[in-house]
């Protein structure tokens, strides 16, 4: 089986054509088949509920709020809505359950259609399902539960709503979520909002390099593929500082030629994807040729790693340390040895960045970036490697 097997099958769950319905069993057996390490995880969290709650002894005990009540089996969940399960969450509801915090699960009914479908509160209510079957004993189609319906069939609409709603109250949406959802906002919904648009774009480029943006609540951060630090990459929390898609079609064509089937480093992702929005902002052409020297070099002289204890960083480390104490030469901060200790060392673009820069100009015809850092740190020749 190909070491990207599991990045291909994330990024076919964007590929969907329309709304996908399923039951609460087969949302949950899903969710376990993907991440099975909390499979004994929950079955410790069932335990745990009904060593703490004696007092329940039926389903019927829990007094839940009143709303529309429904049973549990007309309830089902939109896959393309709802963000992917989170089990380590829905684990934390059964172990701190309480009654009175449960919600009403917000739904619509599709025309013509006679289920629930739910298009928020996807944790709580697995959550009820569990407490339901595998603490009780009970049928889906015995348990009543409140849900509020909304007079609304208009499927962006609810996506809209269920980013926007998801805040302070709730388990807050991670970059990852709202990321998911604005591209099947555009390829299911016919979304036309430019962040939207770009998000889209964005996934179309991870496809085509055997990348897929994930989260560690996931489990699959480690593989092959896998892209974490999606903060000031993909998503930023400001539409300023949003970086244009033309820079992730730079890393991914790097990626590409990089060669290696392991997940992207978060400092890799952080380091290039600076570089590569410099490059871009200052009129600098990064094509295929361009990605493909630049794999080249940082193959041949740090073997592509930028992970944090990898010899890219060690270099550059020396070179600060050499920088910082030329500039602090008067400074009386000594360590036991006599030599002044070095603050601000941070395996970050504002430290790495000069270094990189000035090793590409030195060791490619690549033209380069300018960027010089607010602590005023540059780069000797004789600190590069020859």
């Amino acid at each position: 089986m190909s070491k990207l097997a599991h990045a291909n099958k994330i990024n076919a769950l964007f590929n969907e054509a329309g709304s996908n319905f399923v039951s609460l069993d087969a949302r949950l057996t899903h969710a376990l088949s993907n991440s099975p390490v909390f499979s004994k995880m929950l079955d410790g969290a069932v335990d745990e509920f009904k060593r703490r709650n004696k007092k329940w002894t039926k389903w019927d005990d829990i007094i839940l709020c009143q709303g529309v009540p429904a049973t549990m089996a007309l309830v089902q969940i939109d896959t393309t809505m709802q963000r992917p399960v989170d089990l380590r969450h829905v684990i934390e509801i059964i172990n701190e359950f309480s009654q009175s915090m449960v919600m009403p699960i917000q739904t619509y009914v599709p025309e013509g259609d006679s289920p629930f479908i739910a298009w928020d509160g996807q944790h709580t209510i697995l959550a009820l399902y569990i407490i339901a079957t595998r603490v009780f004993g009970m049928r889906p189609q015995q348990c009543v539960i409140p849900v509020n319906v909304y007079a609304v069939t208009d499927k962006l609409e609810i996506r809209r709503n269920f980013i926007m709603l998801n805040g302070d109250a709730k388990k807050p949406l991670d970059f990852i979520d709202i990321f998911k959802q604005m591209v099947f906002g555009v390829r299911i919904d016919g979304a036309d909002d430019q962040e939207w648009l770009d998000s889209e774009l964005k996934q179309q480029y991870f496809e085509q390099a055997g990348l897929f943006a994930t989260n560690s609540k996931f489990g699959d951060e480690d593989e092959p593929g896998a892209f974490t630090l999606l903060a000031d990459t993909l998503m930023t929390t400001h539409a300023k500082s949003r970086k244009h898609p033309a820079v992730t079609k730079m890393f991914c064509d790097y990626w590409s030629y990089l060669g290696q089937e392991r997940p992207v480093a978060p400092k890799e992702a952080r380091v290039l994807y600076e570089y590569f929005h410099a490059c871009y902002t200052q009129g600098i052409t990064v094509d295929e040729d361009y990605c493909r020297a630049l794999a080249g070099f940082t193959k041949e002289f740090f073997e592509g790693n930028f992970g944090e204890t990898g010899a890219f960083w060690d270099k550059v480390k020396q070179s600060y340390s050499n920088w910082y104490r030329g500039a602090n030469k008067h400074s009386t901060d000594f360590n036991t040895d006599g030599e002044i200790i070095v603050r601000g060392f941070v395996t970050e673009w504002r430290v790495g960045g000069p270094f990189l820069i000035a090793q590409i100009s030195k060791s490619t015809e690549l033209q380069t970036p300018t960027f010089t850092p607010n602590n005023g740190y540059s780069v000797k020749e004789f600190e590069l490697w020859s």
